[in-house]
């Protein structure tokens, strides 16, 4: 018959999660790490306590990945479907209608207008009804998607309208990088104004944000108005159902402080393209997290306001919560990406120019914290360490940094990623190749796309 170590592994996998972390901690001052090591097997008893929070989130990912396989993708392949055949009868009818739909009638209008149904939908929840709520929670839902389909709708118009005018424009662009969108500077013959990388910027992602804040504005007081639905007792059940909508209401609120402060720190370049690998491990892409999200949220919230399915409605409430949990980690996720300045001849430091911080721009978009090097040589020309640490995007400047970055000194200055152009790549060795075969030194190419740094044996066999 099977030990009860068969039957229940957790305590062996965390053991053996326990071992190999402590391992690296033990090991990370050393120069060389050994391939076994000798000292007998680290056990939960060996653990220090300040690894017992880390090791217990560690288990909690595991678990909330096998659910996004398992349970999540099947479902939302259904949703697909579904919402495809929904997305496609609304473009029709909003194409069959182009001319008479008013210039008004815009996705941020729409978002405005389902986040004040907030307010009759508190106040019937006060009165003691719970049917014409449940239904504004649900028209509330089938808005956002609306939301979503009018948006690309005058996107397209937008897209039709430029292309009728392009012939007759006569522009001269202020740059040729086709990384930037769509920046022109219109020689008029007359002063006039142009806007910022930093306002344009935030107003092409300014429909996504307060999309997303807007959810969460109306669905986190519906919640907290919900717990007077639940009773005054101290069963299980009860504290079952304060517990799911405290956390929800808790994680949705953190979701959009986070949101809010990554929209008014943002740069004024959005983050490049990758091919070729993709920062999340997860098998389930992030906007898929947020759309199985927000139907379990609003249509368990619909479901939890009337007595007959409120089990239900807790269930699906209840399905969101390791989606909730997840949205929240992804984007509080810790990325390290690493620039050189300085290096785009050879090493000599060349000028400081919008090239230069457009480049740091991207590579800020990509990670959470920015670290640029200089080489001690170049540390002496110019003013290059006042220069960068005069950018905003900028967390931190390593002076004197060495001129090949290795292993070592990624895992000291907790560096995930090195980010470079293609003429650093071609004309500096700013890498080991032991760095760059563990796919950690990615390429900006002259196209915007990021890329994986080939290895220098490929590249010579090419």
């Amino acid at each position: 018959p099977p030990t009860i170590q068969e039957l229940f592994p957790l305590k062996s996998f965390v053991d053996d999660c326990l071992n190999a972390t402590l391992r690296v901690q033990y090991y990370s001052s050393s120069k060389t790490l050994p391939q076994e090591p000798k000292e007998k097997a680290l056990t939960m008893a060996d653990a220090p306590k300040k690894d017992l929070l880390v090791l217990a989130l560690d288990v909690v990912d595991v678990l909330v990945e096998n659910y996004l396989q398992k349970l999540i993708q099947p479902f939302l392949q259904v949703h697909e479907v579904f919402y495809g055949q929904l997305n496609a009868a609304l473009r029709t009818v909003l194409d069959d209608n182009k001319p008479h739909v008013p210039k008004w009638f815009t996705a941020n209008f729409i978002t405005y207008l389902r986040t004040w149904v907030v307010f009759p939908t508190l106040l019937l929840l006060s009165w003691g009804h719970s049917l014409l709520p449940a239904l504004f929670v649900i028209l509330v839902d089938f808005g956002d998607f609306l939301d979503g389909v009018v948006a690309r709708f005058w996107v397209d118009i937008k897209k039709e309208e430029e292309a009728k005018k392009k012939d007759d424009k006569k522009s001269n662009a202020s740059f040729n990088d086709t990384a930037v969108d769509s920046f022109e500077v219109i020689s008029t013959g007359s002063p006039h104004s142009v806007q910022s990388w930093v306002c344009l910027h935030r107003d092409r992602t300014y429909g996504g944000f307060i999309d997303a804040v807007c959810d969460k504005a109306y669905v986190v007081p519906c919640w907290i108005a919900l717990t007077q639905l639940v009773g005054s007792g101290m069963s299980v059940f009860s504290m079952i159902q304060y517990g799911t909508l405290f956390f929800l209401v808790l994680t949705e609120t953190a979701s959009a402080c986070i949101r809010f402060r990554a929209f008014f720190t943002s740069t004024g370049v959005a983050s490049p393209k990758t091919e070729g690998f993709d920062f999340s491990t997860s098998a389930v892409k992030a906007d898929h997290v947020g759309k199985a999200k927000q139907t379990f949220e609003m249509v368990g919230t619909a479901l939890f306001m009337m007595s007959w399915t409120r089990f239900l409605g807790l269930l699906l409430l209840m399905l969101a919560m390791p989606l909730a949990y997840e949205s929240v980690r992804r984007k509080i996720k810790k990325r390290v990406i690493y620039v050189y300045h300085g290096a785009q001849e050879g090493g000599t430091a060349g000028p400081f120019d919008h090239k230069v911080m457009k480049f740091w721009m991207q590579a800020k978009g990509m990670g959470s914290k920015l670290i640029v090097g200089i080489t001690a040589e170049d540390a002496k020309v110019g003013d290059n360490i006042f220069n960068a640490c005069a950018c905003s995007m900028v967390d931190e400047i390593i002076v004197e940094a060495p001129k090949k970055a290795d292993l070592m000194f990624l895992e000291r200055r907790q560096i995930d990623f090195v980010l470079m152009t293609e003429g650093q790549q071609l004309k500096t060795d700013l890498t080991t190749e032991e760095v760059i075969q563990m796919k950690r030194v990615l390429v900006l190419g002259k196209d915007g796309i990021v890329r994986p740094a080939a290895a220098k044996n490929a590249t010579k066999s090419e």
